[in-house]
């Protein structure tokens, strides 16, 4: 099963912001993995309405990325400005035939 990770963040939190931390999270775990690695196998979603930043988690890569971020934005915002959940991913639509 997929998982994602969910980052809903407080209203005062800079969305922009924290999509900045994400990307040094990603640029941090090409040191691990390598950068065609991380390109291929991470990605994410931003949804500034809802203040949540999506992390795909269904590879061990997405996994060391959301972790690395966690720890970033705990830094930067503090404890207090986030909570993370991992989540099943939601299911691709099927296209219907007509």
């Amino acid at each position: 099963m997929c998982q994602t990770h969910r980052f809903q963040f407080c209203r005062d939190v800079d969305m922009s912001e924290a999509e900045a931390t994400l990307r040094l999270s990603l640029l941090a775990a090409e040191g691990l993995y390598g950068e065609a690695r991380v390109r291929t196998e991470v990605s994410y979603s931003l949804e500034p309405l809802r203040s949540e930043i999506r992390v795909d988690g269904s590879a061990p890569v997405g996994d060391a990325v959301a972790q690395i971020y966690a720890s970033l934005l705990s830094h930067e915002f503090g404890r207090g400005a986030f909570t993370v959940r991992k989540e099943p991913a939601p299911e691709p639509v099927a296209a219907s035939a007509a």
